[in-house]
């Protein structure tokens, strides 16, 4: 059974199984972001705040999907949660990670990779540093954050909902976790660490970046609770709109290392919850959600994860034709790059499209056994 939104349509605050018209394209925006940066452009691009979004939109599917798991059947199965994420995560993943070892394997990156800890391995083994390009593990990180946060957010839930199931208290925990990992990451920053580089560890450590999946989290919270429509009347606003843009432009120009390690994570942080509420939850910028849900996007959203598996192999294989391109188009000249850029990128589409359809798409079935709500479009 599948469920939908009509676009143009706000979706229902309350936690549901419903599709969120919008986010396949800010998914396809979010993996653009990341790729373009990739390609030489990452200190102009802000390929980070890609993997932001990321982070922001799986806190606020996630924890909406437990929610209405817990509405509809009185509890949440952590078990078949943990398979359904087997079964969407691992095969390819699998594949990618193969493709990256290529004939020179590295033990300690793949185990990194496959068990959920390539952040700590790319801080204190500093993999991808002092390589002549692009290093295919290096992305993985952030893949590490998501799976470490859920080894641990569904038992919260559980807990959480037991008895009385009070979502208030609930939300206020999530404000109060966000405000703690603020704080920790300024201990960070003014202490320093063991690892390598306090913007490094900060950048891709779970204790510094996880509040970028509790604001998603806490987003859905509050939806669950706005039942007077408060929040959805406030993220409507026009002028709202515009402060959450100054506050991620801000967090982008403003290049401060106290600023980058600390505060910007938590601006983007609270000016996505707005925005995206905006997009999927009102009708205020139907405009911008149906450009979100065109054809062309909604495709791109659904090979996101691929196209992030995949393009880090893609962009090594164009290095071997073509040379360092990721390192800057200066590096291998104007001349040379646009080759470069045309390989990485077909190559990218080639193998993440590959991957959808001959590799994720056969799972859709067991997932669906286990509980999960997805269409195989």
């Amino acid at each position: 059974m599948s469920f939908s939104t009509t676009v143009g349509t706000a979706a229902s605050a309350r936690p549901s199984f419903d599709y969120l018209s919008g986010l396949d394209g800010l998914r396809a925006c979010a993996v653009l972001l990341v790729l373009v940066a990739h390609l030489g452009f990452s200190t102009t691009i802000p390929g980070g705040f890609g993997v932001t979004v990321f982070f922001f939109i799986s806190g606020l599917l996630i924890t909406r999907l437990l929610l209405a798991e817990h509405a509809q059947n009185g509890r949440i199965a952590v078990g078949r949660f943990y398979v359904r994420r087997l079964f969407r995560l691992y095969p390819a993943l699998l594949v990618a990670v193969a493709l990256a070892a290529g004939g020179i394997m590295s033990w300690g990156k793949v185990f990194s990779a496959l068990f959920y800890y390539a952040n700590y391995y790319g801080i204190y083994a500093h993999f991808g540093q002092g390589r002549d390009g692009f290093d295919p593990f290096s992305i993985l990180w952030s893949l590490a954050v998501e799976e470490q946060y859920y080894l641990v957010f569904p038992f919260i839930c559980v807990a959480v909902l037991a008895g009385t199931a009070d979502l208030r208290r609930f939300s206020r925990g999530l404000a109060g976790s966000v405000v703690l990992v603020l704080a920790w990451r300024v201990i960070v920053h003014h202490y320093g660490n063991s690892g390598g580089g306090t913007s490094d560890y900060i950048y891709m450590a779970t204790d510094t970046r996880i509040d970028s999946i509790l604001y998603g989290a806490w987003l859905a919270l509050i939806l669950a609770n706005d039942t007077q429509k408060h929040w959805r009347r406030f993220s409507a606003s026009r002028v709202v709109q515009a402060v959450c843009l100054l506050l991620l432009l801000a967090s982008f120009v403003v290049h401060h290392p106290g600023f980058g390690d600390t505060l910007s994570y938590s601006l983007q942080g609270l000016a996505l919850m707005p925005l995206i509420t905006a997009i999927c939850f009102t009708t205020s910028t139907t405009s911008l959600t149906k450009l979100l849900e065109t054809s062309p996007m909604r495709r791109f959203g659904n090979w996101s994860y691929s196209l992030y598996l995949y393009h880090p192999v893609a962009i090594v294989l164009a290095e071997i034709w073509w040379g360092p391109g990721s390192i800057g188009p200066q590096r291998i000249g104007w001349q040379t790059y646009p080759a470069f850029a045309l390989t990485a990128v077909l190559l990218s589409f080639a193998l993440a499209v590959s991957s959808y359809n001959f590799v994720e798409k056969p799972f859709l079935r067991w997932r669906r056994r286990f509980g999960a709500h997805v269409t195989d479009t």
